[in-house]
């Protein structure tokens, strides 16, 4: 009985071992990987996807509220998709998007990067160089609404443009005369 007892103890003892050795051996293959992603130069590559992510979700959600919900924009395996609901929701690559989408999509993208940048601090201003006439009717509608707005945040935009009907509604305009003589520089307000 006495032996017994005993061989019974070791096997108590030896079913904690067991599972103590499972629970190193797992901690040592997580140092093991974290040791070759540190050294193989891909933590920073995690980190960025993981930015990129954030990005294309934010961005995402700009890109639907300027096309009513037609783009989705989606990122995978390092590469910006576009999932069109207008197509069924297929996706494609977003390099397929004509002018004026791939303007709203890389406008998308700014202002998500722009609030991404900023963090918790709010980012004052904003500068956007054209791009605005590749648009048609409806979508500079929509993304006039989306600087409008922006504004109403307390942000300032800066836009630089030829479109009239897009510096009509800005509540302020530096308009740049060009002359024979020289470029002149007026408030219009």
């Amino acid at each position: 009985r006495g032996r017994l007892e005993q061989a019974r103890a070791k096997l108590q003892r030896s079913a904690q071992l067991r599972r103590e050795l499972k629970e190193l051996d797992d901690q040592h293959a997580l140092h093991h990987q974290l040791n070759a992603d540190l050294h193989g130069h891909r933590f920073p590559e995690h980190l960025l996807t993981q930015v990129q992510r954030v990005l294309a979700r934010r961005a995402s959600s700009i890109l639907q509220l300027v096309t009513d919900g037609r783009y989705d924009l989606r990122l995978e395996a390092g590469d910006y998709l576009v999932a069109d609901a207008w197509a069924g929701g297929e996706l494609r690559s977003a390099r397929t998007l004509s002018g004026g989408e791939s303007f709203v999509a890389s406008l998308a993208l700014a202002l998500a990067l722009s609030d991404t940048l900023a963090g918790n601090a709010a980012l004052g201003a904003l500068f956007l160089d054209e791009g605005f006439g590749t648009l048609d009717r409806a979508t500079l509608e929509s993304v006039t609404s989306v600087l409008e707005s922006l504004t109403n945040e307390g942000r300032m935009v800066g836009v630089i443009t030829h479109v009239p009907e897009l510096s009509a509604r800005l509540p302020a305009r530096l308009v740049v005369t060009k002359e024979p003589s020289g470029s002149t520089v007026t408030w219009d307000t």
